[in-house]
């Protein structure tokens, strides 16, 4: 009975959680006994070896369409409207879509080619510390650098992509101009005369 236990966990788990959207689902098909319906999916899911499921949401939603098309299929007279209305591009799946997919793509594509274009300090202390996961003592240890610099660094190399991606205010090319226009008034301020 543990195996029955641990698969009621399973359940509670990653299945019961997603039970609403099952039964707004199943409430737009023509014909179909949502409590039934939703009755025998559980059954099912008790019976099933879940240790190979890997989209628990995406598996709740097969097992309960294949029990409609069983249902459809029993009915001595299938209605036009109801496999009209039964379209299995309807049932919500765990996986990314196409334009999701793609729009990642080109943010990595973006990041790749932003982060080559940061000064050589900030990139690398930003793939040490961020991706890599060093320690800062460790970062500032391999560079031969202080602490300091590598937290600074680090900090300029996100201000500059949180820039680039439009998170932190204007663009790097008008701040830089700011900044030096910036420069330059201090520059005449203190000239000696």
């Amino acid at each position: 009975m543990v195996v029955q236990a641990d698969r009621l966990e399973w359940i509670v788990r990653h299945i019961l959680p997603h039970e609403p959207h099952l039964r707004v689902w199943l409430r737009g098909l023509s014909g179909i006994e949502v409590d039934d319906i939703v009755q025998e999916t559980y059954a099912i899911l008790i019976d099933a070896d879940v240790a190979h499921i890997q989209s628990p949401r995406a598996y709740l939603f097969t097992v309960a369409r294949n029990l409609v098309l069983q249902h459809y299929r029993r009915a001595k007279i299938i209605s036009i409207v109801a496999l009209a209305d039964f379209d299995t591009q309807s049932i919500m799946e765990d996986a990314p879509s196409v334009e999701e997919i793609v729009g990642a793509r080109q943010e990595l594509v973006r990041l790749q080619a932003t982060m080559a274009e940061l000064p050589t300090k900030c990139r690398e202390v930003l793939v040490l510390r961020r991706v890599e996961g060093w320690s800062q003592k460790q970062v500032a240890h391999h560079l031969g650098v202080s602490e300091n610099v590598v937290e600074k660094q680090l900090a300029r190399a996100l201000r500059l992509l949180g820039r680039a991606f439009g998170r932190s205010g204007p663009d790097q090319n008008e701040v830089a101009g700011r900044e030096k226009a910036g420069h330059r008034s201090i520059q005449r301020r203190h000239r000696p005369g």
